[in-house]
């Protein structure tokens, strides 16, 4: 389930190097998580997936932060929330307070059948005469004093409108664009933190790693851990543990996981066929479906699972073949020197 690159991410959790995960956003406007992908593969895949997978799992916590509105036209985040016009779709709208009819609501003007003076351009005329004037031109009538009404309404200043309800807009401030809410992508951010059960299970694939490469180093093979190996191809594969003999002519790639998956195997078997090495996988948790099964038994794949420190099962390892009993032994000194460890 987790390849070299994976686990390397993830360790940097438990050692302290990260205590989370934190999420960015690209010039895509994509969530990112630098800190994972930095140590990610090609085969990979992207790191929210990773962790994602690794949440519904319960090996890692997501925790929401906040969430951003990413631009439709430039893809920058944090959109700013304005009022528009509904009818020209300007932002330039802002609340007054203005004289109205009550009858229909509508602003009061001045009365067209005057001179054209208003209030404001006659500074000679009193203030109650200069009311007097004021029209209802939707209702066309003279409304007087005491039937107008104050009320605080919308102005628009593109096209005049006036209006009860403004229209949603966010607005970007890069590229100052205007977008309604709904054709704008919203980006929920999360932090991910490695839970308890998350902790015991790195242990378990580090700790089986490691083992693992002791035991063989011991045995006379040059290990390398978390490594590449190269393809006719000049391809890099990523292998967890890689193991060669020189005087022996022998080499062993090995895998560590936790359900090994199909996938898991497919990525092992191909390591070991580009360097004629002997595929190994250490299940930690001692489950395999039945895919992943049906495939290690017809490559003959060697499988050892171990439940807390307890070789429970081996697979494809023949009963009347010395040397593959040799890696049985190999193995299940693995299994007990980790064991030991914990």
């Amino acid at each position: 389930m987790v390849s070299p690159g994976k686990l390397r991410a993830v360790s940097e959790l438990r050692d302290g190097t990260n205590d989370a995960f934190d999420p960015e956003i690209d010039e895509a406007g994509d969530v990112t998580y630098p800190s994972v992908e930095r140590h990610l593969d090609e085969r990979d895949g992207p790191a929210i997936d990773f962790l994602r997978a690794m949440a519904d799992r319960g090996l890692l916590s997501a925790e929401f932060e906040y969430k951003v509105y990413v631009c439709p036209n430039c893809s920058a985040e944090g959109m700013q929330y304005t009022t528009g016009c509904p009818h020209c779709a300007s932002v330039h709208a802002t609340r007054e307070t203005a004289v109205v009819h009550p009858v229909c609501g509508e602003p009061l003007g001045v009365d067209p059948r005057s001179d054209g003076e208003t209030a404001e351009d006659d500074q000679d005329e009193d203030r109650e005469d200069r009311q007097e004037s004021l029209y209802c031109q939707n209702c066309d009538e003279e409304v007087a004093p005491d039937e107008r009404k104050r009320d605080r309404r919308y102005r628009c200043h593109a096209c005049d409108a006036r209006f009860d309800s403004p229209a949603h807009r966010l607005w970007c401030r890069d590229c100052l664009h205007t977008s309604p809410p709904a054709d704008v992508r919203e980006q929920p951010l999360y932090r991910y933190r490695l839970s308890t059960a998350g902790d015991q299970w790195v242990a378990e694939q580090v700790d089986g790693r490691r083992s693992l490469a002791e035991t063989l180093e011991a045995r006379g093979y040059e290990t390398d851990v978390d490594t590449t190996v190269t393809t006719s191809s000049d391809d890099e594969l990523p292998v967890h543990v890689y193991a060669d003999d020189d005087l022996l002519d022998d080499r062993i790639v090995v895998g560590v996981h936790s359900s090994p998956t199909p996938a898991d195997v497919e990525h092992l078997l191909e390591a070991a066929r580009e360097t004629d090495a002997r595929p190994v996988i250490l299940s930690t948790d001692g489950s395999m479906d039945d895919s992943a099964a049906e495939l290690v038994d017809a490559e003959n794949v060697t499988v050892v699972s171990s439940v807390d420190g307890t070789l429970s099962r081996v697979r494809g390892i023949s009963e009347h073949s010395r040397e593959d009993n040799r890696v049985l032994e190999w193995l299940a000194s693995i299994v007990s020197s980790s064991a030991s460890k914990r």
